[in-house]
């Protein structure tokens, strides 16, 4: 059995796909076909209603803090109540996710993010500190094409590595964290928890995905901004340097004449008068330019928070209680798969199989016919299946590693009939 660090766990077949591949095998006869169908539709069924319980805890721990609440309630939720909600929350959250095979966000992954050039050329802050906590989980990794605008005209196309879907769990702090930190006109609530699912987001643009993000402009962006700013106010002010100069010296010759005449204020003439209006004329320009400078960069802010908005809107999947509902389908598609292929190999196996034999076989099957590499959740599928009691331990090989045997496809499917029955003991 090898364990592998640059493989994932994630099965890329529906599970109706994985019983079709099974079924053209040719280990099957037409009869035994029908009968193995049948275990996995029993098998399916038996996840399902298992993981629809899964869902049920979810929603009904989410139920405070849930924005999207269209029901009432009479309950009023103690703050212990509510501490042991999120608890219980998280912690299925993970579990789910964990059985839907995602794998958790590292801080060197999120440390790449934030350090990695942006595939959508915006620079984004986010204080990680806002957070009471935070989950993030992934599953799928691939490489895509994308067409990258360089300088003017010029376009360019590169391999952006990308993860395919994302999970994230957010609970802020609460009210009086930000009042000390004196931040204001929040984007979000204090004290309020998101959950968001997303897909094929560029690994070097996690950092969009946080609801408290803050836009800022790369250093390019600055420089082109500010030299625009200087080389068009430095043409503004020559424009305007005559007009200035003649109105200073009116002013200089208003202030010289108002202290040598004891506080009066001389006449005007007509020349002096232009010059006043030169000079205001002058400072209107100079107002104008700056104002343009300023608007100019608020219609950049403007533009980057479309680029962002644009591409989340097209990524999102789901949010809040909405995740649920996916993860809880993923998860059920795993287990399911998983289980179905650790009984397929077994039973194809007449002397049974050890557990480093069983992952090798599958991973290798998968590998060789379809070109997909995995590592396979051995010890979890045996799980599934002795707690479904569709395999024994048989023995030991010479190594000392345990043997497995699974039942016959008659047995199995009775053992399934029993399971499904029993669920509800009414009919006695």
């Amino acid at each position: 059995m090898t364990e592998y660090r640059d493989r994932e766990r994630f099965i890329p077949f529906r599970k109706s796909e994985i019983i079709r591949l099974i079924c053209e095998e040719g280990s099957f006869s037409p009869g035994d076909q029908e009968k193995f169908r049948s275990f996995c539709k029993m098998t399916e069924s038996i996840y399902h209603f298992e993981f629809h319980k899964k869902l049920e805890y979810l929603k009904e721990n989410y139920y405070p803090f849930n924005p999207d609440n269209d029901t009432r309630t009479i309950h009023q939720y103690s703050p212990d109540e509510i501490r042991k909600c999120e608890d219980n929350l998280l912690e299925n959250f993970k579990e789910i996710l964990n059985n839907a095979n995602y794998e958790q966000i590292t801080e060197a992954d999120l440390a790449y993010a934030m350090e990695k050039e942006s595939l959508f050329k915006i620079s984004i802050f986010v204080d990680f500190d806002d957070f009471d906590s935070q989950v993030i989980f992934y599953r799928g990794t691939a490489t895509q094409k994308a067409t990258l605008k360089k300088w003017l005209i010029q376009t360019v196309k590169t391999d952006v590595p990308v993860f395919e879907r994302i999970a994230i769990f957010i609970k802020f702090k609460d009210a009086a964290y930000f009042e000390t930190k004196k931040r204001k006109n929040l984007q979000f609530e204090p004290g309020s928890m998101i959950i968001k699912l997303f897909k094929n987001i560029p690994k070097a643009d996690m950092e969009m995905l946080f609801p408290n993000t803050q836009v800022r402009m790369k250093p390019k962006d600055v420089v082109l901004m500010v030299g625009s700013l200087i080389g068009g106010g430095i043409a503004v002010f020559l424009k305007a340097s005559a007009g200035l100069i003649a109105m200073a010296s009116v002013f200089w010759f208003l202030t010289r004449s108002f202290v040598l005449n004891g506080g009066e204020m001389p006449n005007l003439g007509p020349a002096q008068i232009s010059a006043m209006v030169a000079g205001g004329s002058a400072l209107a320009a100079i107002g104008a330019y700056a104002l343009k400078q300023w608007n100019s960069y608020k219609n950049r802010k403007i533009r980057f928070m479309k680029i962002l908005g644009d591409n989340l809107y097209f990524k999102n999947l789901d949010n809040n209680a909405g995740v649920f509902h996916h993860i809880i389908d993923a998860a059920e598609e795993e287990e399911c798969k998983e289980a179905v292929l650790g009984y397929y190999f077994l039973l194809r196996s007449e002397n049974g199989l050890t557990e480093s034999a069983l992952d090798d076989v599958i991973e290798a099957w998968l590998e060789k016919k379809y070109n997909v590499l995995i590592d396979f959740e051995i010890k979890d599928a045996l799980r599934k299946l002795e707690t479904l009691e569709l395999c024994r331990i048989t023995g030991q090989n010479e190594n000392g590693e345990n043997i497995y045997q699974t039942l016959s496809l008659d047995a199995a499917c009775k053992k399934m009939d029993d399971v499904w029955d029993n669920y509800f003991q009414f009919n006695v």
